[in-house]
């Protein structure tokens, strides 16, 4: 079971690593925000791209959105 401090720090090093330059613009189209990310390929996403991702399947792309889900 994953503590609520947990968490916290996860999102927090998540938010801080969404800030990097090259991670504030989507990996696919260069649109910002990108504010979901593939987890498995370790890349940030807009909303439009993320969504083409989910259709990919798990083992393909794993989506989450980087603001709002419990890492």
């Amino acid at each position: 079971m994953t503590s609520k401090t947990q968490i916290e720090i996860r999102r927090k090093q998540i938010n801080e690593i969404s800030l990097i330059e090259g991670n504030k613009s989507c990996f696919d189209c260069d649109n910002e925000p990108a504010d979901w990310a593939s987890i498995n390929n370790g890349i940030f996403l807009c909303l439009q791209c993320a969504t083409s991702h989910r259709n990919y399947g798990y083992n393909i792309s794993f989506i989450k959105n980087a603001k709002l889900d419990n890492w």
